[in-house]
């Protein structure tokens, strides 16, 4: 074969013009690679978690969270608001009792870059809502931005006891007709009402929601389905006997329903409202759920433990010789209530002067210690509970407590509404209730 012999001239030549096709390469090479670096390592912040004009109420926690897109490689997070940084983690808690527009940043640095995104949280007192016994008819009156919008619906019963707010909606329960109202939250109009159904000394007690479309009212008669879309009364739940006929405090779980009933506790499905077993443990006043799911009813100075999964049940005694005040006299809704943060039961002690029975000082009882401390003093020796008495804002933890002046007549107008931190029992807010005969029964929140 032949054999083809470069020249050293020709190879000088063919090795410079394949140097220079490398060099010509090599910038592109390098600007390609360049690149893709920069958008495979660029990190964006796409959502703090929450969206910006969030409204809350004082007290309140919400949560944010460092939502990234193309994170890769090592991200430092910084929060800060008010020219604080508050937080190094990629979540951040927020809460405050100072009212305003707080502004929120975040900062994420990575790879030597720093991306920034701001958003605005709005906190704001908390509104809420007081269904009055009324001297006479009741009466719901409204307090939002620090102001009282008095007597925002008309038409309800005779002595109201609860309010419960479902989808936009108060359902009002009174004693005397008519026994439940259904008030629109937009322009406090009565939409319906039920007037009829019960028996002619009846009186209509409290009102549990159980799903979009039904309701239970319970009654010195009984416990009736109630068909919210057009809020008429429905039958009498069955396991009733003349006895226990009188149902008073109701409480909804996942599986069951807790009816106090005079000597017992009546258990209902929550799924079909069927008749599920009775609890042979009477109760003066009750329901409260605690953080570990447990259900809590009380009777003096022994509180009922109910496991609401087996329905198993214990009696336990509170110590130094405390019993939980309730109304002897007539129907009032339950001032047993349960911390949203902690293991715990607020109750009403039981103050007893001669004939008289009241309720004073506020503790909190420890679940899992069995230790109950003092939470809130009565403000003065001359002044008690009123109506339920305790109640806990949902929201936030903070606990509301009603107290009147003793005595008659005139002294109850001298009325106020205690506002307490939920942990520490500190005294946040005091309103003024004063002046008008009121007899507030409940505190619903929205």
């Amino acid at each position: 074969m032949p054999h083809f012999v470069l020249s050293p001239v020709k190879m000088k030549f063919l090795i410079s013009q394949l140097y220079l096709l490398a060099l010509f390469a090599l910038p592109f090479v390098s600007t390609s690679c360049s690149d893709d670096d920069d958008n495979s390592t660029k990190v964006e912040i796409s959502s703090l978690g929450v969206e910006d004009g969030t409204t809350i109420v004082t007290g309140q926690i919400i949560q944010l969270e460092a939502q990234l897109s193309n994170p890769q490689g090592e991200v430092h997070y910084s929060w800060s608001t008010a020219g604080k940084e508050v937080s190094t983690q990629s979540t951040y808690t927020f809460q405050s009792d100072v009212t305003g527009t707080h502004t929120i940043t975040l900062t994420v640095t990575a790879n030597n870059e720093a991306q920034e995104k701001s958003i605005n949280i709005i906190v704001v007192k908390p509104p809420f809502y007081v269904i009055n016994e009324g001297q006479g008819k009741g009466s719901v009156n409204r307090y939002k931005q620090e102001q009282w919008q008095y007597n925002i619906v008309e038409g309800l019963g005779v002595t109201s006891t609860v309010g419960i707010i479902n989808n936009g909606y108060m359902y009002i329960v009174s004693k005397k007709s008519p026994f439940l109202v259904k008030m629109n939250l937009e322009n406090n109009q009565i939409v319906n009402k039920i007037e009829d159904g019960l028996d002619q000394n009846a009186q209509g007690q409290n009102f549990c929601i159980v799903n979009n479309e039904t309701g239970i009212l319970t009654t010195s008669n009984g416990a009736f389905k109630v068909n919210l879309k057009q809020l008429t009364l429905g039958e009498k739940l069955s396991g009733l006997d003349a006895v226990s006929s009188d149902n008073e405090d109701i409480y909804k779980t996942d599986k069951y329903i807790f009816i106090s009933s005079k000597n017992t506790i009546k258990v209902y499905n929550t799924n079909d409202l069927s008749f599920k077993q009775d609890i042979a443990y009477q109760i003066k006043t009750g329901f409260a759920q605690t953080k570990d799911g447990t259900l809590w009813g009380a009777n003096g100075n022994k509180l009922i433990k109910i496991n609401v999964e087996t329905l198993d049940y214990e009696e336990v005694e509170l110590p130094n010789g405390l019993s939980v005040f309730y109304n002897q006299w007539a129907y009032t809704p339950t001032g047993l209530c349960a911390s949203i943060t902690e293991n715990a039961l607020y109750l009403v002690q039981m103050f007893e002067e001669g004939y008289s029975v009241y309720g004073k000082n506020i503790y909190k009882y420890n679940v899992e210690t069995k230790n109950a401390t003092l939470f809130f003093s009565a403000p003065a020796a001359d002044k008690s509970v009123y109506g339920a008495g305790v109640q806990v804002d949902p929201r936030n933890g903070d606990v509301y407590i009603i107290y009147t002046e003793d005595g008659w007549s005139t002294h109850y107008l001298n009325t106020n509404i205690y506002i307490a931190n939920g942990v520490t029992g500190t005294q946040k807010e005091v309103i003024d209730y004063t002046g008008t005969y009121w007899f507030p029964s409940t505190i619903a929140f929205q």
